[in-house]
Formats: C-alpha cells, structure tokens, sequence
C-alpha cells in the first residue's frame, strides 16, 4: 500500500511535522552545562564560517537556520554535501583530510561554537551532553545514509520528493488552512548540485507538481505542501524520514 492510501501514515505525517521546531529545552541545557565555552554565532544568509577556532579542530551545534556543508576536492568544483538543521552537530573532522569544506548558512541562522576538545571533556562529565552528541550523529548519519541511497537509485521525482519531505519535516509549520509551509532556502543551482541533477530536469519536475496542486510557492523562499500523502507516495524514503522526525520529538 502506497503512503498515499495509508491513513495512518498521513496522520504520523502530520504528528512529525512539529519536529522541525528547535529542541529548544534540550539545547538549553546543553548550552548551560557548557558555559563559556561555547560561543554563540549568528549568520546572515550566505555567510560562511571556518571550521576551525584558531586551527584546532572545532564542534558546531546548530540551534537555528538551515545551513549547508560544501565541500571541494582537489581539481574538482565545489560540491553541497550536507544540510544541517536545528539540533545538528558538526566537528571539524567530518570533512575528510586534504578537502576544503565550508559552512554556510543558507537562512539566517545561530550556532554553537567551541573547541572539540572542550566539548570532549563535557561529553566526560555530563552524560546529558554525551547524549545529545550522539543521538545528533546518529540521526545525520541515518539522514546521510539516505541521501546516499538517494543519489545513487531514485529517479528524478523521487529524488525531488525526498528532498521537499524532508525540508518539510524540518522545518514546515501546519497552516491553519491546511498543508504546511515551510522553507526552500536553497537556489535551483543548489538543489540541483544536492540532488545530482541537471538544472532544467528539476524545474520541469517542480512545475508538475505545482501544476497537479501538491505544492504552491507563495515567495521565493517559502512553499507550501499541499498534500502529504502524494508526495510521500513519491519518495521511498518517506517511512525513514518520518520515523526520523518523530524520533526527534522524543
């Protein structure tokens, strides 16, 4: 049975949606236990921060925003690798040795920053900050799992209506009318270099699903997803990224 005929997939659809508010109280926590060690950045859209403090290898928690993580080997052009959303973690050592790698904050957004050694030694003190770090990773490393999976097997609308769910899930807000906004923060160059596809072959795919009425544009970086249930029916990864969210709200 298809998520589109499955009532008690959309309800769990829209239970999930909520998860794409902060975990506010627990990163308050966390802040807390790690006092002035972690500092706190805020980005303007399009800003980059180095991953690094002062050379030595740095943890970022992201507290608000969509950021995206960009790599670049050797010879070859900047690649999108990652997004990251609230309740994230990034360390310095997630980008591999002799690749150039970037942070950037695509909305305006707000992180924590300290050195991974200090962040260490409150993982070894407090198990609430060790567990925070671990469950974050777990989850990226799952959400990374399936982006993998993603690029090499869906198809082009597959592929688009993983990448909406998910931005849905993180960070959509139910609308009173129905559906739900949420964000699109990235250009058409973007989305397309995340998804590995050509530029033209995602518009064409975006403009049939708003002209079949599952998803409307009401600005340039905002959208609202009309039906859950169709376009959950077009991703393989819906189950996945909908138990991710729920796991989120724990």
């Amino acid at each position: 049975m298809t998520a589109g005929a499955n009532p008690k997939r959309a309800s769990r659809v829209r239970a999930a949606v909520p998860a794409a508010e902060p975990e506010s109280e627990r990163l308050a926590a966390v802040q807390a236990s790690l006092g002035s060690q972690a500092v706190a950045v805020r980005m303007r859209r399009g800003q980059h921060v180095a991953l690094t403090v002062e050379g030595a290898d740095a943890l970022f928690i992201v507290r608000a925003g969509t950021l995206t993580l960009n790599v670049t080997m050797p010879g070859t052009s900047r690649q999108l690798a990652a997004l990251l959303f609230p309740g994230d973690v990034l360390r310095s050592g997630f980008v591999p040795p002799q690749v150039e790698g970037s942070l950037v904050a695509a909305t305006a957004s707000e992180l924590l920053r300290l050195r991974w050694a200090a962040f260490a030694e409150a993982m070894a003190r407090d198990h609430a900050v060790a567990s925070f770090y671990h469950e974050a990773v777990d989850r990226q490393m799952a959400r990374r799992a399936i982006h993998a999976a993603m690029l090499g097997r869906f198809d082009c609308q597959q592929k688009v209506a993983t990448f909406l769910l998910e931005l849905a899930l993180r960070t959509g807000t139910p609308l009173p009318g129905g559906g739900v906004g949420f964000d699109t923060p990235l250009s058409r160059s973007e989305v397309a270099d995340y998804l590995g596809l050509n530029a033209d072959t995602l518009s064409r795919t975006m403009s049939r699903l708003r002209s079949s009425g599952v998803l409307n544009h009401t600005e340039r970086s905002r959208a609202v997803l009309r039906d859950f249930n169709a376009l959950a029916a077009m991703s393989p990864a819906s189950a996945a990224l909908i138990a991710l969210a729920e796991d989120n709200l724990v």
